[in-house]
């Protein structure tokens, strides 16, 4: 895969997307979250936990509670941690009682050696909600469009001479009316999503292949563009959408349980290969039109194997009128990130076995031994 440096101005504009991104995530996941439901502790949640590199408050929660999204309530009304996003690595968590609800406090009230340092200083950044750094990965450089948006986009034309690969700050041109002055991302058309029932196509995946600065006030439907940055070869025929870094906080609210949905699935890996893990991003063939939002959280259930009634009934422990199907048992938790027409994306946050296509969505809740 080759990159260049980004220029000058795409540069910034990736910085303060990623920034937006990152303070969008952190102030609305902290804010909102209903907090008239009591808290259900896991039956062998522990007393202490120590803080480790790369936990997240979800993961810290899931530890203690049945429903981990209600992590804010687990700080709640606590001193000692007026602002959880300044747990660090290291510390030392203590599960107390007020007023008969749960709380987390940092044992000691602080280390020794925080005393004397600023959150600034410390070594090692404080634990964030969720992993934002993979939604960021995911929404800096993919983009799903149905087919329909995909004909009115604007079509990257090529150069003056006929290259087939662009090069950086070369000048090009688009077909289609851009706004001079505006930093466009630049995507390549990728894999079809498909409805499992009806083979109706639900979206096309596009994936960024650099930006382009639109010059000048378009002729006759062709705009000028310089070409600000690559990620990968960019070539004739790619599109063209807006970096709009507000539309990235809209992405992101307070996990909750989703509306309930009709024939909800997995319906494929946000990467190439057949399988998701914790921190890796899904597609569901459920969207805005479904009633689903960023932030909806769902379970991730998989059939269970068929019953032998055969075998069963040859012994005697069979009725042909009994249920021959066990329930499905659930294997992971996801939370819808970005609500696309009929698609949505969304982050597993927690697994007991690699997630796959086809797989059943429901209730984001476990038995009493959670995860």
């Amino acid at each position: 895969m080759a990159a260049a440096a980004h220029g000058a101005k795409s540069g910034n504009t990736d910085v303060n997307i990623s920034r937006a991104l990152l303070l969008g995530g952190t102030l609305l996941l902290t804010a909102g979250l209903a907090q008239a439901q009591p808290l259900t502790l896991k039956q062998d949640h522990p007393s202490h936990y120590t803080v480790r590199k790369g936990d997240t408050l979800w993961d810290i929660s899931a530890h203690f509670l049945n429903s981990p999204w209600h992590w804010p309530k687990l700080w709640h009304a606590n001193p000692q941690v007026a602002n959880p996003h300044l747990i660090y690595p290291g510390d030392r968590l203590t599960l107390i009682w007020v007023n008969g609800e749960p709380r987390l406090v940092r044992e000691g009230s602080v280390l020794a050696n925080e005393v004397r340092l600023s959150p600034r200083m410390r070594a090692e950044p404080a634990v964030p909600s969720i992993p934002l750094a993979a939604i960021m990965d995911y929404t800096g450089n993919h983009e799903l469009r149905s087919p329909s948006a995909l004909e009115g986009m604007p079509v990257l034309l090529g150069d003056q001479q006929g290259r087939t690969l662009l090069r950086q700050d070369a000048a090009a041109f688009v077909r289609g009316e851009l706004v001079p002055g505006e930093l466009y991302g630049v995507y390549r058309s990728g894999e079809v999503l498909r409805n499992d029932i009806d083979d109706s196509e639900l979206a096309r995946r596009l994936m960024l292949v650099g930006t382009v600065l639109a010059e000048g006030r378009p002729v006759d439907g062709i705009s000028r563009v310089r070409i600000s940055s690559l990620r990968r070869d960019m070539r004739p025929g790619d599109r063209l959408l807006s970096l709009d870094p507000q539309s990235a906080l809209a992405a992101f609210y307070h996990p909750r349980p989703g509306p309930g949905l009709n024939h909800g699935r997995v319906l494929a890996m946000g990467h190439e290969g057949s399988i998701a893990m914790r921190h890796e991003v899904v597609f569901i063939n459920k969207g805005s039109l479904d009633g689903v939002r960023a932030g909806d959280l769902y379970g991730v259930l998989r059939e269970s194997a068929a019953i032998d009634t055969a075998a069963l009934e040859e012994a005697g422990f069979w009725r042909r009128s009994a249920a021959s199907e066990l329930p499905p048992l659930p294997v992971a938790r996801i939370m819808v990130f970005r609500a696309y027409d009929r698609v949505s994306a969304a982050l597993v946050l927690d697994s007991r076995e690699p997630v796959q296509r086809h797989y059943l969505l429901g209730e984001p809740s476990y038995d009493e031994h959670g995860l």
